[in-house]
């Protein structure tokens, strides 16, 4: 998905891999910070995040129990990024 076609109601239909390199693109593309604020905040209302140092294995398999996937973040050695997608208003938890 390209950064301008993604909206507040497709952002569910994305993946924790695919909001994970969008928000790695926005962080890096976009010059304006009002709209990478706004994208960042759009993917946030359907992924939760977690930055997790690389060392804290127990946290981040408790994490992944959790259904957090952890990516690597370019130029960074010693962090994770863990992405959650969010249960829907719509969605029951029972």
């Amino acid at each position: 998905m390209e950064l301008k076609e993604l909206t507040a109601s497709n952002v569910w239909d994305l993946t924790e891999e695919e909001a994970f390199r969008l928000t790695e693109r926005i962080m890096t593309e976009m010059e304006s910070r009002e709209e990478r604020n706004a994208k960042i905040k759009m993917i946030s209302s359907a992924f939760d995040f977690r930055t997790v140092s690389r060392s804290k294995k127990a946290f981040i398999q408790s994490l992944s129990m959790l259904g957090f996937q952890f990516f690597a973040v370019e130029n960074e050695k010693t962090i994770l990024r863990g992405l959650c997608k969010r249960k829907k208003s719509s969605q029951s938890v029972f």
